[in-house]
């Protein structure tokens, strides 16, 4: 999904873009209608001034002051053209020269405006005007080639629109600066959610704007329930634990003083193991688990040594040599409990059959790759077959390998990824190998 910014950038580039090209274009528009109203005024005045020049002698014939006109209306091809027309009459200025113009005739009091085409590719603005004088009616049309004044609209038009752009690129860059200022807060909230999960931070910071408080407040909230629920259910385990260790321990007892067959008592002592066995593995994954508020992301370089020194105390009795080869030393993208238990009861599982040695070998990429090994006594192969069937859940009563797998299997069932079991070639115990489709953060 696009980032908040990312939209409210976009948003903002396309409102400024519409703003100024509707501002282009309005200015433009007034711009091109105010130069041709005023040059249109201009050739009204004309129309008027050579009214003036104007007379008609005793047999109506037209006559032009032509002392009196115009230079402009002199020079051929000037740009400025005249033509007047009687209905029988029809005088035209020296600057046309031998070109015509199309014009209309128009009644007295009436104006007409017009463009069109003129000599030399000239573009007119034509005004006709109709008058009446000395009892004669006439029309006067004047024109002006606009090309001039429309090169130098050209040129304001390209001018405003670089002005226009830049000020545009001016006004995105400021409101860039104020959207990341403005933003800030986010990006620390998103900072403190990454420490959140990786169990740097317990909770959010409440140093935020006003509309960011509720979100804060819930969150963190409900980060403080689910860390009471989840202290309340380790310890609830734990205390389970040990209250049925206590009578566990009085049964085994009371078992080898009874005076019963070997077959009944060999009976009644396996079936308290197994249950003392249940209960102390609930104690380690207790222990295994630290304390650590929920959503936590496990980490190699944080998490694994704390994990291991704790399996090193739990089997103290043992000598065993790990090695560890993890080519990517970061946060690991899943839950840090579900990680400490995995890992934990594999683990548990290595170090309480490995004879010396066992290796922990850890590749993070698109997905998470882990393969434990040990050079304990390891799984003949129908075990191992039956172990690898997809849905086969491991009874944690089987002595071997199988104590703690199915916790593992569930886990990864979770995440929704392959486990199998085989037999170690390197170093001839039992081997786990586990891929996790995962995504760095």
């Amino acid at each position: 999904m696009q980032s908040l910014q990312s939209k409210l950038s976009t948003g903002l580039f396309i409102s400024l873009v519409i703003t100024f090209s509707a501002l282009w274009l309005l200015v433009s528009f007034n711009v091109q209608f105010l130069a041709e109203e005023y040059i249109a005024s201009r050739l009204k005045h004309d129309a008027d001034t050579l009214l003036s020049r104007i007379s008609f002698d005793q047999n109506s014939q037209l006559i032009i002051d032509s002392s009196r006109v115009d230079l402009i209306y002199t020079q051929p091809f000037s740009g400025h053209y005249y033509v007047i027309n009687t209905g029988k009459q029809s005088v035209t200025s020296r600057s046309l020269w031998d070109q015509k113009i199309t014009h209309k005739i128009v009644d007295t009091g009436q104006q007409l405006q017009s463009t069109q085409k003129g000599p030399e590719q000239q573009s007119l603005l034509i005004i006709s005007a109709g008058y009446k004088k000395q009892g004669n009616k006439l029309t006067i049309t004047v024109a002006e080639d606009l090309n001039p004044i429309n090169e130098n609209i050209t040129k304001f038009k390209t001018g405003f629109a670089v002005m226009a752009v830049s000020f545009l690129l001016v006004l995105l860059i400021f409101q860039i600066i104020i959207l990341r200022l403005s933003l800030k807060p986010l990006n620390k909230i998103q900072n403190e959610l990454k420490a959140l999960q990786q169990g740097r931070l317990e909770k959010l910071s409440t140093d935020t704007p006003d509309e960011l408080q509720p979100l804060i407040y819930e969150v963190n909230h409900l980060l403080e329930i689910m860390q009471k629920n989840l202290l309340r259910s380790r310890n609830a385990l734990g205390d389970l634990a040990h209250s049925i260790k206590k009578p566990l321990t009085v049964i085994k007892q009371i078992t080898s003083k009874i005076d019963t067959s070997e077959k009944n008592r060999a009976i009644l002592d396996e079936q308290s193991e197994d249950i003392y066995q249940i209960t102390d593995r609930i104690l380690k994954r207790a222990r295994l688990a630290g304390h650590s508020h929920s959503g936590t992301l496990f980490s190699f370089s944080d998490d694994l040594p704390i994990l291991v020194k704790t399996l090193e105390m739990m089997h103290a009795n043992k000598t065993i040599q790990l090695n560890l080869d993890i080519t990517h030393n970061t946060i690991c993208p899943v839950d840090r409990e579900d990680m400490l238990e995995l890992l934990g009861n594999l683990l548990d599982n290595a170090y309480k059959w490995a004879a010396h040695k066992i290796t922990v070998k850890v590749k993070i990429n698109s997905e998470l790759h882990i393969v434990i090994e040990d050079d304990g006594p390891g799984a003949d192969n129908e075990k191992i077959n039956e172990i690898s069937k997809r849905g086969v859940r491991l009874d944690e009563k089987v002595h071997g390998h199988g104590f703690g797998l199915a916790i593992s299997a569930d886990i990864i069932a979770d995440y929704k990824g392959s486990i199998s079991f085989k037999h170690s070639d390197e170093l001839g115990g039992f081997r786990v190998d586990i891929t996790l489709p995962v995504h760095q953060q």
